[in-house]
């Protein structure tokens, strides 16, 4: 019983602050979802070749005051050799909210988890284990009211997923007649172009 009070008194003021200010909760809630597409650049050259361009959604649920807003992000895009990839950190936004038409910066960092692996040589003498590590972006553009609660975005950015490659080789020929194994660690990187259309709420 006495824990229950407790709970009570502990919630009490929050519950009697969210019943009279619900206006305050929807005007800094912020919600953006931000479909668009991820071209790739420059690749380091331990990384499968990945080419082109591929679609990709990303979604933001945080908190806003006029002039920027910063919530938990995530999102999903997919490479040919990466395979399936959701990103999930933090985005921030820098813009007006209340202006018509203003610049917008935005800037995201994410940890971005994939896995490759492949041979090369004769009976696999190079081994790549590549592991995907982080993914920071930013990107710039155009902020447009559209209705008395919401905002479109349209930027054009640059991204980096970073990962780790683990390079296993082999000498199976040795004066003793036993397989050597070597081990390398590099870092390795995609560059990317990122266009985007935000909806904010």
């Amino acid at each position: 019983m006495k824990k229950l009070l407790s709970l009570t008194a502990l919630f009490f003021p929050v519950l009697l602050f969210a019943q009279k200010s619900p206006s305050f909760i929807k005007k800094h809630l912020y919600v953006k979802v931000s479909p668009g597409l991820i071209g790739v650049g420059e690749q380091t050259e331990n990384l499968l070749l990945e080419k082109g361009f591929t679609p990709a959604i990303f979604g933001a649920f945080g908190v806003k005051i006029r002039y920027a807003a910063v919530g938990f992000s995530t999102g999903y895009f997919k490479f040919k050799e990466a395979g399936t990839i959701t990103p999930m950190g933090v985005d921030l936004t820098i813009t007006d909210f209340k202006r018509k038409v203003f610049p917008v910066i935005t800037a995201q960092w994410h940890q971005a988890h994939f896995k490759e692996q492949y041979t090369i040589g004769t009976q696999g003498s190079y081994n790549y284990n590549i592991s995907g590590n982080d993914m920071h972006s930013i990107a710039a553009g155009v902020a447009i009211r559209t209705l008395k609660t919401s905002n479109i975005l349209l930027t054009v950015g640059f991204s980096r997923l970073n990962s780790k490659t683990l390079l296993k080789t082999h000498s199976p020929y040795t004066s003793t007649g036993a397989t050597t194994y070597y081990y390398h660690n590099y870092k390795d990187h995609h560059d990317l172009l990122v266009v985007s259309v935000g909806f904010v709420w």
